[in-house]
């Protein structure tokens, strides 16, 4: 898989985002300008050309078209078009790289006490990519939605949003060289973690990842031991934790807000993954301060 490297610290810094249905006739218009525009069709066509090469974005498929150069839509749509797209930008200039060249075991060296600056370290995107659409579509929507209400409260979360999809696409680069069941097993991880608070619904999850929810349940199996719904009781244990250690919110406030409204049912959850009730848990710790 072709990829751009680009060098961290900092991180890319988002600058807008936006989702729109193109009728067909629709064309990109041409322009030539200092950010990177990640367009990603989650169904329909479009066609896209970055100085002389020409690309065709179907469903599910992505491309980075790379700040500087110019681009434009060298054919009209022919059917309804669903896309995404987010600007961001950079100040390193980018690098082409494999990504089978990549050395991901790496180690990098440890800071120190005596350290000023942060090491030098890079990120990997795909220039081009399938993805399905469980990984990035709610988190794009999210990030779509951040953006269109942005104020100061919710600004910073708007850029965290953005750092999580430059993670995902980043895993997409590492999933190339791994199996299908590893790469299903890292998207039901990521539809389990932005669905940890609405209640489980298997057909759902089938919906949005495209497999059979069977076939989702065997590989997240494989690669985590545990079945998808496990895993979400997981992720809901951890983070009530840590709303019990640092907010005032009650018990039955935890609750709701990790996707278990029950109060004796989140109890009997929280009991038997900790070996404690809630209300235990945050006594130990804040005997503690």
């Amino acid at each position: 898989m072709d990829c751009l490297e680009l060098r961290i610290p900092p991180l890319p810094q988002l600058i807008t985002a936006g989702h729109g249905i193109w009728a067909p006739g629709t064309q990109h218009f041409r322009r030539t300008f200092d950010v990177y525009d990640l367009i990603y069709v989650k169904q329909g066509a479009l066609y896209m050309t970055e100085e002389d090469q020409a690309y065709v974005l179907e469903d599910g498929q992505l491309l980075l078209l790379e700040a500087g150069r110019t681009h434009w839509g060298h054919q009209v749509t022919d059917v309804p078009t669903e896309l995404y797209w987010v600007h961001f930008a950079h100040p390193h200039s980018p690098k082409a790289q494999r990504g089978d060249d990549i050395p991901w075991s790496s180690p990098l060296r440890r800071g120190t006490d005596e350290d000023v600056a942060p090491s030098d370290q890079s990120m990997f995107l795909p220039k081009t990519a399938t993805v399905d659409p469980g990984l990035l579509v709610p988190l794009l929507d999210q990030i779509v939605e951040l953006g269109s209400t942005l104020s100061l409260q919710n600004a910073l979360r708007w850029h965290i949003a953005g750092a999580e999809l430059f993670e995902r696409l980043q895993r997409v680069v590492m999933a190339e060289l791994s199996s299908r069941s590893f790469y299903l097993s890292e998207c039901a991880v990521q539809y389990l973690r932005d669905h940890m608070a609405q209640p489980f619904d298997s057909r759902q999850m089938e919906s949005e990842l495209h497999y059979h929810f069977d076939y989702i349940s065997r590989c997240l199996r494989q690669y985590t031991g545990m079945s998808p719904l496990q895993y979400l009781h997981r992720l809901q244990i951890e983070r009530a934790r840590t709303l019990l250690v640092t907010t005032g919110l009650s018990i039955q406030e935890i609750g709701e807000q990790v996707g278990q409204p029950n109060g004796n049912y989140f109890i009997r959850l929280f009991r038997k993954h900790l070996g404690c009730p809630p209300g235990v848990y945050r006594g130990r710790f804040q005997n503690r301060a």
